[in-house]
């Protein structure tokens, strides 16, 4: 639909700003997982004793195929939305709106999680907030809100401001925290492993298999056996420190070179998280035992640090703030998590367009940010890990089944469309003289989330409950919503509509330092936003022998010229980076050109120029048509 002055709806969006690097990316999906560590170590080993690695072992295989099956379709479908999108295309514009439904929940029962988790771990700095309660008086109630839940939800609240300013600045601070935490937990292997580990203690725990014990918060299919059904509920609560992969692919649209980048981050996430989720379970059984580490619920990672003759009790307030940091982190991913998925159901009308709206100057989705960030916040005021945990896994699994049998779908239904990274171990199925593509751990993935899902129906009676109720009104809001605008409740319109990244050509722009008119409208004219350009510029110490500080000023110039440049291109949706050399130009060129990085090298002549004379253009043309003739390209102004 058309305003007066002939401009669409859709081409007043504003779009959301790339400013996410590989280690932003992975950081991201580190963050949300790697948190669950500090919760889940404890959890497990309570119910699963000795047999806790194996808990951890089992539910990594949702983890590692969804991680590979985002992987593949993030790179071809880059929206935000992740589950939402994959499933709206394989499927039917109701699958994505469930899909995005079962993960909004999960986002914001993890910023609420988290937020308290992180208040937990500042106890040991604050140990006052732990007996402290606050009382209000609303509406003629007396209500009693714990100190916890009331810090919690100022941090939420922070969050939420942060994540208003912009996509980076939350980025920034994910990537600073994970990358303490990394370091501090690999110290913490290294130490337990050389000063602490007992190969007698992990021979005898390692084969007790669940906690004899029944529990009453568990709704046990039978009265005898308690081990074997404590180890299948261990298994389920392992599934919790793998939930949060997925935050990889909600933040496709603002990713920088999302082709390259997300796969790369995801295998990272997968390989880091893996590492320290077995890793820890396992050398635990070497320090302590497992009765004491369940015992150790909000803090397993101090009972294991106290454990390390020497050295423990100085770890421990390190321990201790690395803890919140993660935690913190974590609470921040749901936020943007959360964010991402409701403006993309809304911008491929499953919500009101309302929460579609970008704020022009952030470039970020403000409305969704405050709207559901709220939510995580109050849930956080409640204070209690214990409440808002059993909705954890119900609608991270549904959706992580959705984004496997997704992917085998589209392998079948979309084959042209490009994907610059692919699951491997593929194998071929023939029906009826049709051949099918079936990459094999999206098949176990189906099979593990299908498991697993089915156990936290059986063995958690309030996660079943809220979990059902919660998506039986997300569907009634969405009939609602869908016969407000008109629209079928499974029309596949939509879905039908969302086209697959085609291949990025990367191009090397050839720019003399001197020269800045009119080069980016030359380029926008020549290409589309298929070319990745890359801007180079060399001052030249081929002819003249330039001092230092005058190669540096030079240098600094010509940067400057090349952002001006680069910015123009990025209002005209190009993806680009700058770089300035000082050097040898014919040295520079050359290995430019022969490099595998790029695809072509685009030469930008003037308009005009005399004929049979030579200048630095014609000699930069020579060199490229010598060395890679193929590559080369050559624009006019």
């Amino acid at each position: 639909m058309s305003t007066d002055e002939g401009t669409t709806t859709k081409q007043s969006k504003v779009a959301l700003k790339r400013d996410i690097g590989w280690f932003g990316s992975f950081a991201m999906g580190y963050a949300d997982v790697g948190a669950d560590i500090y919760v889940a170590l404890g959890l497990v080993a309570a119910y699963a004793a000795g047999w806790a690695p194996v808990a951890f072992i089992i539910a990594s295989v949702t983890y590692i195929a969804t991680g590979l099956a985002y992987a593949e379709l993030a790179t071809a479908y880059p929206y935000a939305g992740g589950a939402q999108v994959y499933s709206m295309k394989a499927f039917n514009d109701f699958a994505g709106f469930l899909g995005g439904w079962l993960v909004m929940l999960d986002y914001t029962v993890c910023t609420a999680l988290f937020a308290i988790a992180t208040v937990g771990y500042l106890t040991f700095f604050f140990p006052v907030l732990i007996l402290t309660t606050f009382t209000f008086s609303l509406l003629g109630l007396q209500i009693v809100v714990n100190a916890i839940g009331l810090v919690a939800f100022v941090i939420v609240l922070i969050l939420i401001g942060i994540n208003i300013v912009g996509i980076k600045e939350a980025s920034t601070l994910n990537t600073t925290m994970v990358a303490l935490n990394i370091i501090v937990l690999s110290i913490i292997m290294a130490l337990g492993l050389l000063l602490a580990f007992n190969l007698d203690l992990f021979s005898m725990q390692i084969t007790i298999r669940g906690a004899p014990d029944p529990f009453g918060h568990i709704a046990y299919i039978w009265s005898t056996d308690y081990s074997d059904q404590n180890f299948f509920y261990a298994v389920t609560l392992a599934m919790s420190s793998f939930i949060g992969i997925e935050s990889i692919a909600q933040a496709a649209e603002e990713t920088k070179r999302p082709d390259r980048t997300i796969p790369r981050a995801t295998k990272m996430s997968i390989v880091s998280v893996l590492l320290f989720a077995v890793g820890l379970s396992a050398i635990s059984l070497g320090m302590i035992s497992w009765s004491t580490l369940g015992a150790s619920l909000e803090d397993p990672i101090s009972a294991l640090v106290r454990s390390i003759a020497g050295v423990g009790v100085t770890l421990l307030p390190i321990v201790a703030f690395t803890g919140f940091a993660i935690c913190l982190v974590s609470s921040n991913t749901g936020i943007i998590g959360v964010s991402r998925v409701v403006f993309s159901m809304s911008n491929f009308d499953l919500l009101p367009a309302w929460f579609s709206k970008v704020n022009s100057k952030t470039r970020t989705p403000v409305r969704t940010i405050i709207v559901f960030g709220s939510i995580g916040a109050l849930l956080a005021l409640i204070g209690q890990l214990d409440w808002v945990a059993d909705l954890y896994n119900f609608g991270a699994l549904l959706s992580y089944l959705m984004v496997n049998i997704s992917l085998i779908v589209l392998r079948q239904t979309d084959k042209e469309a490009h994907r610059s990274w692919k699951v491997p171990f593929t194998f071929k199925l023939t029906i009826k003289q049709k051949s099918y593509d079936i990459p094999l751990p999206s098949l176990l993935g189906i099979i593990a989330c299908s498991s697993i899902w089915l156990l936290v129906v059986i063995f958690h009676p309030i996660g079943r409950l809220l979990g059902f109720s919660w998506t039986t009104i997300g569907i009634l809001i969405y009939a609602i919503h869908r016969r407000r605008i008109g629209k079928p409740f499974f029309s596949r319109d939509i879905g039908s509509s969302i086209k697959p990244m085609t291949y990025k050509m990367n191009a090397l722009v050839l720019i003399r330092p001197e020269e800045r008119e009119e080069i980016a409208e030359s380029l926008r004219d020549s290409f589309d936003t298929r070319f990745r350009l890359t801007l180079l510029s060399v001052i030249s110490t081929d002819k003249w022998d330039l001092p230092l500080t005058a190669a540096i000023e030079y240098k600094k110039l010509a940067s400057l010229d090349l952002r001006n440049i680069s910015v123009e291109l990025t209002d005209f949706g190009f993806e680009t980076r700058e770089i300035v050399h000082v050097g040898s130009v014919k040295k520079v060129v050359t290995e430019a050109a022969i490099s595998d990085q790029y695809d072509f090298v685009i030469v930008i002549r003037g308009k005009s120029f005399k004929k049979g004379k030579r200048d630095s253009i014609d000699d930069m043309i020579s060199l490229v048509s010598s060395i890679a003739p193929g590559k080369l390209m050559v624009v006019r102004r």
